[in-house]
């Protein structure tokens, strides 16, 4: 007989993929689009991303700030998903301060 056991890592993401999403849940820091929005949750968060173009969003840097999204969504860090995001609007050129 086999007992198979999980790893620390498994049990964890295992656990965040269990829960709901929670899009309430706040940013570090709030994050300024200047004319354009202020990011304050995870909600904030998808609704920017449902506004930039689907030629944009395939880009593999995008990917990984909607992938960083589900995962603080899930329960995972949201520092994740908010330094990705900084760096994807800084690689863009998109203005955006913290406050």
């Amino acid at each position: 007989m086999k007992i198979f056991t999980l790893s620390l890592h498994e049990t964890a993401m295992k656990a965040v993929k269990a829960k709901r999403p929670d899009w309430s849940r706040p940013l570090p820091r709030l994050l300024v689009i200047p004319k354009v929005m202020t990011l304050r949750t995870l909600a904030d968060v998808r609704k920017l991303l449902r506004h930039v173009p689907t030629e944009r969003r395939e880009l593999p840097t995008w990917q990984h700030v909607a992938a960083e999204l589900d995962k603080a969504a899930a329960g995972a860090d949201v520092i994740d998903v908010a330094v990705a995001l900084r760096m994807v609007l800084m690689m863009e050129h998109v203005e955006c301060r913290e406050r």
